[in-house]
């Protein structure tokens, strides 16, 4: 990446390369969360998946037909939710990635005359890049101030809202699949107990 000097402190120093730079520098910081993000939800999608699926099948298992229609709403509820989320969140990555070019023209358009915008992307990109190898959450969070820049403006800047969203929700989209499959493990140790007894 490059260095910090190269985005200027003042507000003077700012000409249409500056902040195509600035643009372009903004997008690569989402784009490497969204890299590491997505490495990130394929472990858990096959966690989830795997916890998910077999807790539910051993509940069918050690169930009486009675519970046994309960846990099918129940259980096949919550075993969509906790997949369902890391697949949301994948697919949320994925349109990220397939909407840079048309990213960088939006951050383009916020932050040209609007210097508290500027000074909002470049305090996020500098501590997106200083903090690199910091956990995917915290990263996500640096990126609420320049979702807000957004304000009432979403409309406007469609793609650039749809990209924040992604990665400023995909921390507690994760945590609803990890919560969810730690429940469905430890209720398939419970039916796999009561199957052996």
């Amino acid at each position: 990446m490059a260095a910090r000097d190269d985005i200027p402190d003042d507000d003077d120093g700012f000409g249409l390369d500056d902040l195509d730079r600035l643009a372009r520098r903004a997008i690569d910081s989402v784009l490497h969360l969204v890299r590491r993000a997505n490495a990130l939800a394929g472990g858990v999608l096959m966690f989830a998946v795997l916890a998910c699926v077999s807790g539910f099948l051993l509940g069918l298992a050690a169930l009486s037909d009675g519970m046994r229609t309960v846990w099918v709403a129940l259980g096949g509820f919550f075993a969509v939710v906790g997949v369902g989320s890391v697949v949301i969140a994948m697919w949320r990555l994925r349109s990220v990635r397939r909407s840079a070019d048309s990213l960088v023209a939006e951050v383009r358009a916020l932050i040209g005359g609007d210097r508290t915008t500027e000074r909002t992307v470049i305090d996020t990109v500098l501590v997106t890049e200083e903090r690199s190898d910091d956990g995917i959450a915290d990263l996500s969070r640096e990126f609420f101030g320049f979702r807000s820049a957004i304000g009432d403006r979403a409309q406007q800047f469609r793609a650039l809202t749809s990209a924040l969203s992604a990665v400023t929700t995909f921390p507690g989209l994760m945590a609803i699949a990890a919560l969810v499959s730690f429940v469905f493990l430890g209720l398939g140790v419970i039916f796999a107990i009561s199957l052996a007894l």
